[in-house]
């Protein structure tokens, strides 16, 4: 059986809150890929896209992804929301990892990246078209890559996580 939880979705979805406190309650180690991709830059996603353009950043993504998948046991893996638009990276995901989509519609995510300025993507005037351009274009990247599907929306952290609990089937009597 594969140990580690991948979460995917678009940015703003929730996976890094809820990965967070999904391997809090399971006792697992909680991995970010975005953040082990600062601490290799030195610099946040922001500048890395500026300073190294997003071709760097996909490619240090994906070796920081197949690094994961060669050493990671017992984890919650959060993905940026771009990593599943290499093939390789869903591969190594799908290798080592239950992997999980986040679903969460489009008004919602509106709502969530509203004020954020963190992400390279949408720090541009038409941010609203942006997101739903990107969106309609990795939904079916997401779903195809998912081993299972929980939608989130408005729906408190502590529901999607028992959702993903229930639906992998994990004891949590037995966490690792």
């Amino acid at each position: 059986m594969k140990s580690n939880i991948s979460l995917i979705g678009f940015m703003g979805s929730g996976k890094s809150t809820v990965g967070k406190r999904l391997a809090r309650r399971l006792e697992r180690d909680f991995i970010e890929t975005d953040r082990l991709i600062e601490e290799r830059a030195g610099m946040p996603v922001g500048d890395i896209f500026q300073e190294r353009g997003e071709t760097w950043f996909r490619d240090a993504e994906q070796e920081v992804i197949k690094g994961i998948s060669d050493s990671a046991q017992n984890a919650v893996i959060a993905c940026g929301g771009g990593a599943v638009i290499r093939q390789a990276n869903i591969e190594q995901l799908k290798r080592c990892s239950v992997v999980v989509y986040l679903e969460t519609p489009i008004p919602a995510l509106k709502e969530r990246l509203a004020s954020s300025r963190k992400r390279p993507l949408l720090n541009r005037p038409d941010r609203d078209t942006v997101i739903e351009e990107l969106h309609e274009a990795r939904r079916p990247v997401y779903e195809a890559a998912a081993d299972v599907t929980v939608k989130t929306g408005k729906r408190p952290f502590a529901a999607v996580i028992s959702e993903i609990i229930d639906r992998l089937g994990i004891d949590e009597s037995d966490r690792h």
